[in-house]
């Protein structure tokens, strides 16, 4: 009898399990289907992109090798998105920053740094810009909360760690 009353436990709760998965892979096919008629849209509309990629590509080589100017619309960024930054420029003379120069006056006139970095310690904003010099030597600034607070040759740092440690 007991073995008997345990079979007929154990289809019982097999039974109901069945029909919870059957419902969950109705709503699982349902959504797979309609996120499938989603995606075609998307794959017909990146396969337009790269159609009419293809097309300006085509377009911009003549047959005889030469490129044809690019159309204003296809070139065309808004400026909003695009942060004019100067370049970095010929090698700076470091006689020319002075401590207290903000960091957009460095940026303006001497460009961007070959290198820079920037952290916060002790609630203070540290950036750091490496510029190339006349004597074919590194420029080291260190700005502190926006303002340069002290210039350093890479030839004339110290080297060892305990005078680098702070």
């Amino acid at each position: 009898m007991k073995p008997r009353m345990f079979l007929l436990i154990g289809f019982t709760f097999a039974a109901m399990t069945w029909g919870q998965a059957a419902a969950e892979y109705a709503v699982g096919a349902g959504a797979a289907s309609g996120a499938a008629a989603g995606a075609k849209g998307a794959g017909q509309s990146v396969g337009g992109v790269f159609g009419n990629l293809s097309k300006t590509v085509d377009q911009a080589h003549k047959s005889d090798g030469t490129a044809a100017p690019a159309s204003p619309a296809a070139s065309a960024t808004p400026a909003a998105a695009v942060r004019a930054l100067p370049l970095p420029t010929k090698p700076i003379d470091p006689s020319q920053v002075k401590l207290g120069m903000g960091r957009d006056e460095v940026l303006t006139r001497f460009g961007e740094p070959a290198t820079r970095t920037s952290q916060i310690r002790r609630s203070q904003m540290l950036d750091t810009f490496w510029y190339k010099t006349e004597s074919n030597d590194e420029l080291i600034v260190n700005l502190v909360d926006g303002k340069v607070a002290s210039t350093v040759l890479a030839s004339q740092r110290p080297r060892n760690s305990a005078a680098v440690r702070r």
